[in-house]
């Protein structure tokens, strides 16, 4: 659907590589810049055999890669110059003083594309005071008060173990150069698309905002209890855990039969789920003592059988042969080319569009294997002058 739009990825780490990753799925051609040898994000965290991150091996795939340092000099800067003039959109999570300093601010990309798309991910915004600062998902996670809302009554606040805030901040920035692609084809006009990761963290405690402004009652911090809403909770079985949400009519009158407390369906004082989250620790007691008698799959069953919301925790180990992942295709596979590491498990395309193919799942380039395809054959740049750009440490 993307066929023909060339996308520039300066980004690093989490969300502008998710961003693109997402992009490249739908069909964009994108192509990482990065550093003669590599970023270092390609080895951060825990790695495959082959010394590059599992991170990096799901967000880089099907993607091509050329080496360009930013620093080096004027030589460079017209490399990316030349680069933009081909391209459709430029995406970088850079800091704004990084970006002015590296040449890739929005009017000297410009220069060389007036209509390009010019996509920003920063970590506190374009203004303001803190607009130069740096950050990561946690900090974000943190300022934005998510996390004084994660943990148990009795702990300080807890980070999300999964980077919630960087993951979304790439899909608010995939919409967003989708909205301005389509406002280009419109109008012919290229634009700004400004991304945050306190913005979108702040979008989602919105409502947390306005529940301690208006109604001065900050959401307390309740562990796997959703706040104001009951039956919602994490519940022990023989052999692992069960997540039940109870919340309807019918799923609280369905339950309370399924445990054997069929007298509390007409208790006045438990009607509706904010009663119920007040009188939870009633009501979970007889639930509890249902669900630790069996199995997990055995709770499961009677569960869906009745119609109430369910599902099991899993661990990580378990996802992959999940037969509702498999039934989707949640995760795709990719061939890292070396012994052992031929079905690497990879993130699919988070959204499944019905005219769409799901690209064939390809393994991340290697730092500068696409140089020749794109230096040379796209720009038209000699063999020569290639090899003097990478003898001075340009490429």
């Amino acid at each position: 659907m993307l066929s023909g739009v060339r996308v520039l990825d300066l980004g690093r780490y989490i969300a502008a590589p998710y961003c693109s990753m997402v992009l490249s799925d739908l069909g964009a051609e994108v192509i990482r810049l990065e550093r003669p040898g590599g970023e270092q994000d390609r080895r951060l965290g825990l790695c495959v055999p082959d010394g590059e991150s599992f991170l990096f091996t799901g967000l880089a795939r099907n993607k091509k890669g050329v080496t360009l340092d930013l620093r080096a000099g004027e030589d460079a800067h017209n490399l990316l110059l030349d680069l933009v003039a081909h391209s459709d959109v430029l995406l970088h999570n850079f800091s704004p003083p990084a970006a002015t300093m590296l040449g890739v601010s929005y009017d000297e990309i410009r220069a060389a594309r007036e209509d390009v798309i010019y996509a920003s991910i920063s970590s506190y915004g374009s203004r303001g005071a803190d607009a130069d600062r740096t950050g990561f998902d946690p900090i974000a996670q943190m300022a934005s008060g998510a996390a004084a809302v994660t943990g148990y009554e009795n702990s300080g606040p807890i980070r999300c173990g999964v980077p919630w805030v960087d993951y979304s901040t790439g899909l608010s920035a995939t919409v967003g150069i989708l909205a301005a692609l389509r406002h280009r084809d419109l109008t012919g006009e290229g634009q700004i698309v400004d991304c945050a990761l306190l913005w979108t963290a702040v979008s989602y405690t919105a409502p947390m905002v306005a529940e301690a402004a208006i109604a001065e009652r900050p959401r307390p911090r309740l562990g796997n209890q959703a706040a104001y809403v009951g039956v919602s909770n994490l519940f022990p079985c023989i052999d692992g855990q069960v997540y039940i949400v109870a919340v309807s009519e019918s799923a609280w009158r369905a339950l309370t039969q399924l445990v054997g407390a069929p007298e509390l369906a007409d208790d006045e004082a438990l009607r509706t789920p904010e009663q119920r989250y007040e009188q939870r620790a009633v009501i979970d007691r007889p639930i509890t003592a249902w669900t630790r008698g069996q199995t997990v799959s055995a709770t499961l069953a009677l569960l869906r059988q009745a119609r109430i919301p369910c599902g099991a925790c899993r661990s990580s180990t378990e996802i992959g042969d999940d037969p509702q992942v498999r039934a989707n295709d949640m995760l795709s596979y990719v061939d890292l080319e070396a012994d052992g590491l031929d079905r690497v498990p990879v993130s699919s395309t988070p959204v499944c569009l019905s005219r769409l193919t799901p690209p064939a799942t390809i393994r991340p380039p290697r730092p500068g294997e696409h140089n020749q395809e794109i230096y040379g054959a796209l720009l038209g740049y000699s063999s020569e002058r290639l090899r003097d750009l990478e003898q001075a440490g340009v490429i």
